[in-house]
């Protein structure tokens, strides 16, 4: 699935060493879009996701540009679903100075995901759009402050138990 990604496109446009980096890296491929495999994992979750009461499904978040400002339940969504597929992954907390300033975070902070996909650790990025492993999402700027896998969300927040238990997941699409 192709996006026109507004989020990394207006912080490419206004940020020429984020640009540098994030195109040099990517030529390199050390960043990637996400793969087929992912968008296909996306695509299973029909999960009615609000917002200003619209349903909307995670896929929709992605080609809409709703993903903006969102990273930290787009990256609750992706481990909830990454979990209901069993595929471990944790939400990380993190600070990328990078993002400074951007849509819903004014000190750099930020969400993506740690997920283990075949024996590996693929790091998602649900507002960028990319995937990468641990030592390129560290040469991009990000810095952990905390991971959160599936339980430590439900303890720190109950109500998301009962979002998970009612997720729609087509796991034959």
């Amino acid at each position: 699935m192709k996006n026109d990604n507004k989020f990394r496109n207006d912080l490419i446009n206004s940020n020429e060493d984020f640009k540098n980096l994030f195109v040099s890296m990517k030529n390199n491929g050390e960043i990637e879009e996400f793969s087929d495999d992912l968008w296909k994992i996306i695509f299973k979750d029909k999960t009615p996701i609000r917002i200003n009461s619209e349903p909307f499904a995670f896929k929709d978040l992605f080609h809409l540009n709703l993903n903006e400002g969102r990273c930290r339940e787009c990256a609750f969504e992706m481990v909830f679903l990454l979990d209901k597929l069993g595929i471990y992954s944790e939400a990380i907390q993190c600070v990328n100075d990078f993002l400074v300033g951007t849509s819903g975070s004014i000190y750099g902070g930020h969400w993506y995901v740690e997920a283990n996909i075949e024996n590996k650790i693929v790091c998602i990025d649900t507002s960028l759009i990319i995937m990468g492993s641990l030592n390129s999402f560290s040469k991009l700027g990000y810095k952990v402050i905390k991971k959160y896998d599936i339980d430590t969300i439900f303890k720190q927040d109950p109500h998301y138990i009962d979002y998970y238990d009612e997720m729609i997941i087509n796991k034959n699409s």
